[in-house]
This record gives structure tokens, sequence and C-alpha cells, in this order.
């Protein structure tokens, strides 16, 4: 786990970031070590919201065999996942795209994303999401999800998988039973706790109002709020 850790850290700081874009974190890091345990030698990944591209060059590092495909919303992102792809000596197709809106007819082998899943309501109010980046996740943070699971099984090659966080502060049960209309397989393979930030306190009354209509989920213990990001994996599309 250390190495992992260090190879993580590592990457993250040779990496060109900005204010405009998504720094690497919690979710960054399981997505990564999920999709190291099942993307196959010579499969094509496509990975939706890509940030700074950390995902891409990680894969890419550790078997040059993947073929890499990224994409995200915000041109800010797009523009800093080439320069990082470049810095790291990475060879990748990045677009400027709304999702699947730019890759047409491709099929991939694998499609794993970092797309925002938590209540529009919090995002909005957080210092997680800036201006210039559309946080059109909905009351209950499923929106970008459940477009993602709708529409991945016509850019997936067969055996395909799909691979997307699942964030407490959204509605995950929503989400899971989705995926389950519309994939033979879907597990959890990963989740982790961790404690809201202190400083988003202020937050509070809005949680416990969007738990009440089931839109979000969290604990409360010791005066803390513990939230829970999971990995969720889907195969055999319907």
């Amino acid at each position: 786990m250390q190495n992992k850790n260090k190879f993580f850290d590592n990457t993250v700081n040779n990496l060109l970031l900005s204010k405009k874009i998504f720094t690497p974190n919690l979710t960054t890091k399981l997505s990564y070590e999920v999709a190291m345990k099942y993307v196959k030698n010579n499969s094509s990944v496509l990975d939706l919201g890509c940030g700074s591209g950390i995902l891409g060059i990680m894969i890419k590092k550790k078997n040059k065999s993947i073929n890499i495909f990224s994409s995200d919303v915000d041109k800010n992102a797009v523009e800093y996942a080439k320069k990082n792809f470049k810095k790291n000596k990475i060879i990748g197709d990045i677009r400027a795209s709304n999702l699947f809106e730019k890759w047409g007819a491709i099929k991939f082998d694998y499609i794993l994303n970092d797309v925002s899943g938590i209540s529009s309501t919090i995002a909005k109010k957080s210092p997680w999401f800036k201006k210039i980046v559309p946080c059109d996740t909905g009351v209950n943070g499923t929106n970008l999800s459940n477009k993602i699971i709708r529409n991945s099984k016509k850019h997936l090659k067969k055996g395909g998988v799909v691979q997307m966080p699942l964030i407490s502060l959204s509605n995950i049960d929503k989400t899971i039973a989705l995926a389950k209309k519309n994939f033979s397989y879907v597990a959890i393979i990963k989740k982790v706790d961790w404690f809201f930030p202190s400083e988003l306190m202020h937050l509070k009354k809005d949680m416990i109002l969007l738990k009440k209509k089931k839109a979000i989920f969290f604990e409360e213990k010791f005066s803390q709020i513990i939230c829970s990001t999971s990995i969720m994996i889907c195969k055999g599309a319907k």
C-alpha cells in the first residue's frame, strides 16, 4: 500500500495543476486502484471527466500496452491534461467533450469516470466546484452518473466494463438500481469512509433536509458527519 501511495503522490507532484480544474483526490486514488485490477492488457480505456489527466497517465505508466482516451467538458481541464500527458511522455487521445458527445461510434474495452456525483445543492455551495465547471448533477446528485450508465452501453466493446465512483452525497441506491437494469453484473469493489470537512459544516442544515428526502446519505458520530466513496463496476450490458 505504501508503494501505491508513493506512486500516486509522486504522479500528483509531477502534474501541472490550476485552481481552475479539480485537484486529484481520494476518489481519483480509489478509481486508479480498482482500474488496475480490472483493465486488461492491450485494452482501450476511456477516461470521462479526466480533469488533469492523472488517471490516464497513471494507468499508461503501469501498463504501456493500454491505449488511453480522455475527455472533459471543461476546456481548461483538456488543456492541462494535454500538457500533463506531454510532460509525462504519455501518448493518448484527449478531447473536449460533454461525456460521449465527441467520441462518435468509437467503442472501448473499459470506461471509467471521475465525473461529479454529489447533490448540486451541496456542490454549488462548496468550493469543490468552480463557476466555470457546470454542476448539473441534480438535487440527488445522480444526473451525470445515470447518463453515463444509459449511454455507455453503445460505447462498449463486447465484454466491456464501466467503472464509476459513488459518493454518499448522492442517492447511490438510485444509481445502483439503474446500473442493475442495464448490466447483468454490478458490484461495489471498494468503499472508504471519510469525515465531511469541518469548514463546510455550515451546509449541515441543507444536508439534513436532503437526507430526509433520501437524496443523499451520511452518518453522524461524535458530532462529525461521515460520508463514503465507493467504486462500482458494471459488466454484461443488457
